[in-house]
């Protein structure tokens, strides 16, 4: 005859097993999650295109953008100034790093220099570079 106390340490042993069991298939869906949305943000961004702008079809004024890829945003505000870009100010750059936000108002100042979007961007340049540009196209997109 058993123990009840025998017993009872099986009934634990086969609680403790079944919640391993459970961690760890939830810890393998996570992953297969986290990975999936790792594949289709990095696809997302690596067909990220930036188009060009045509300022001189606006009126002086302030124009407001934004982009969002996945969770990489940015939030631009334009002013046109006699048909030409006079100034670009990031207003709002989500989770980028404080260096990154410096690179962006950088290449901000590119842009009004070069009067376009397509200005260098190092190799490899980071997603939250590209959405930044992106912002600053869709403020001076044409609104419906």
């Amino acid at each position: 005859m058993e123990r009840p106390d025998s017993a009872a340490r099986e009934g634990r042993k086969r609680l403790v097993f079944w919640m391993a069991v459970a961690l760890v298939a939830l810890l393998a869906v996570a992953g297969s999650m986290g990975g999936l949305y790792a594949w289709r943000f990095l696809k997302a961004a690596g067909e990220l295109t930036v188009g060009e702008v045509d300022p001189s079809r606006f009126p002086d004024g302030f124009y407001r953008g934004s982009y969002n890829l996945f969770h990489v945003k940015a939030s631009v505000e334009v002013e046109v100034e006699e048909g030409r870009i006079k100034a670009i100010e990031l207003l709002e750059a989500g989770r980028m790093a404080e260096e990154t936000q410096e690179d962006i108002r950088d290449i901000f100042a590119r842009v009004v220099s070069a009067q376009s979007l397509h200005v260098d961007l190092e190799s490899g340049a980071s997603v939250s570079k590209k959405v930044s540009l992106k912002a600053v196209e869709d403020a001076l997109s044409p609104k419906e």
